[in-house]
Parts: C-alpha cells; structure tokens; sequence
C-alpha cells in the first residue's frame, strides 16, 4: 500500500474533491494535475495512477456533475406524486443545479472536455430512455401521456427546454437574473409550464 493511499484511505476521491473545489472557484482551465497533486501532499507523479491526463480527470469529473445532477433530479421527482408536478419539480431543480454549479454543469455537457454520453448514443443520434439524468425526464412525460410512440421524443424536448433555459441563465444574456434565485424557480417553473401546454 502506498503512503499517499494510506494517507488519504482514497486517493482518488481526494484528487476529485479537490479538482470539483478548484473547477468551482476558477474553471477548467485551471485544473492541474500538479497542483491537485501538490494539494493532497503527495508526489507530482501519484495523481497519474488514477488519472492518466488532465482529459481524464474532465472525463470523471464530467461523470460525478451527471450523477449529481441525476440526484438532483430524482429527489425532486421524489417528492411529487402528480406527473404534471413532477415534471415541473425535475425542471425547477434542473435550473438550479445549473445556476448553483455552473462549472460542473459546462464541463458535463461539453464534449470537447469529455462526452460522458457518447458511448450510450444510439446509431440514430438518440439516448436510450434509462441514460442518466434523462430517465426521470422520460418517467415523468410516461406518465403524463399514454403515447408511447411520443415518450422518448417528448421528453428530449423537455430536457431541452430547461436545458436552454439553464443555458441562458449562466452563459447567456439571462446572466444577470442569477443572483435572484426566487426569479430563476419562478423561470423554470413557467418553462417547464409552458411546455407541458403545448408538448402534451
């Protein structure tokens, strides 16, 4: 056993805690292996047994903002039973994932960092209905419409309007109105209502 994973008991999940923090605070652009090696006290070469590049390190990190995110997501979903409501309780906590971590939200969905959803994308361009952070999507527009031919189509569009939305909000001109986090529910809260009109 090395001193480093002695020292830490997980090396691995350190490095990532402190990539996450220093993601959160600066940007990708400010990940180092080095840095995050000179962080956690070990060697400059100990943090390349876990993670082969900085492209590596993206990748996981890219992975664990997607299962913070699909978290998010199944606990708002959770704590709605009627399907309308569940919908709009996955958008409101989409939105505010994105707002509240915006870093960890452009490095998941950007695919010249990493594409965590690439290996799962069928021949035809599409998500199966079980991929992460999509399946409570797909579950809540199941049970608001009995047409199944429509599902998977139905609930990329509800995952695009709040996509779009979060989008807006930490990248584009809606800037601004993060500061205001009352305002951003309310935003998703008449996207998601909205959509649910007129996709349904």
């Amino acid at each position: 056993m090395s001193t480093a994973t002695y020292h830490h008991g997980d090396l691995r999940r350190a490095l990532l805690a402190d990539a996450a923090a220093v993601l959160d605070e600066s940007g990708a652009g400010a990940l180092s292996l080095r840095d995050l090696a000179r962080r956690a006290g070990v060697s400059a070469t100990a943090p390349y047994h876990h993670f082969r590049s900085k492209a590596d390190l993206l990748c996981a990190l890219a992975q664990d903002a997607l299962g913070a995110l699909d978290a998010a997501l199944a606990a708002a979903d959770a704590a709605q039973s009627d399907p309308a409501e569940r919908l709009r309780a996955q958008g409101v906590a989409y939105v505010l994932f994105a707002v509240d971590h915006p870093e960890r939200f452009r490095v998941a969905f950007r695919p010249d960092l990493c594409d965590p959803f690439g290996h799962v994308v069928g021949a035809d361009g599409t998500l199966p209905e079980d991929a992460i952070a999509f399946r409570h999507l797909v579950g809540a527009v199941r049970a608001l419409t009995p047409d199944s031919a429509r599902h998977a189509a139905l609930a990329v569009a509800a995952w695009s309007v709040v996509h779009g939305l979060a989008s807006l909000l930490i990248d584009g001109p809606l800037r601004p109105l993060t500061a205001d986090r009352d305002r951003v529910r309310v935003l998703a809260e008449a996207a998601v209502a909205q959509f649910v009109q007129m996709g349904l």
